[in-house]
């Protein structure tokens, strides 16, 4: 493989995975869930005048649900890395979103990054026009080399970088 770090060597591709913390996000928001869980049964079990309180309101029921759906969500979706980078495109998994996002390299218009933040928007074409992917970059692990990666293989292809006020875009030329 060739040391620019732009470069793929036929059919390589690097893979960025999550930050281990992210997946321990998600074990503990399971946790919390299935003790909460445990402790409404154990109430119920123990005292049925439980059943007519609190217990009851559908609004706690949502809320247990939503814990469950979103620590099994973090966890699932981290079993997976967060980006992925060959010769034909790039392949985004923002926790946020539930399918992933493949981007070819041509199709790619842009991005948007706040200086010193954690956030990169990746503007790309689509069947149904230009559409967007966000991602926190907080979350993956090797983000130095995964940004110098885009910028790279961004440069090669003609995009220019431009500073508005804490934003920085690449962008090809008017």
């Amino acid at each position: 493989m060739s040391s620019s770090p732009t470069a793929f060597a036929a059919g390589a591709k690097r893979l960025f995975p999550f930050r281990p913390w992210v997946r321990r996000a998600g074990l503990s928001i399971v946790l919390v869930a299935s003790l909460i869980t445990i402790a409404i049964v154990l109430a119920i079990v123990t005292k049925s005048s439980f059943r007519f309180g609190w217990i009851r309101e559908p609004f706690v029921w949502i809320y247990i649900g939503t814990l469950w759906l979103g620590g099994v969500k973090i966890m699932a979706g981290t079993m997976r890395p967060v980006a992925e980078a060959d010769e034909r495109g790039l392949v985004l998994r923002p926790l946020h979103q539930f399918f992933e996002k493949r981007v070819s390299w041509p199709a790619i218009r842009g991005t948007e990054q706040l200086m010193g933040g954690d956030r990169l928007i990746l503007y790309y074409d689509s069947a149904r026009g230009m559409r967007f992917v966000a991602l926190n970059l907080n979350l993956v692990k090797g983000r130095r080399d995964f940004l110098v990666l885009l910028d790279g293989r961004l440069a090669t292809m003609g995009f220019v970088e431009k500073q508005v006020d804490r934003s920085r875009y690449l962008s090809r030329p008017a």
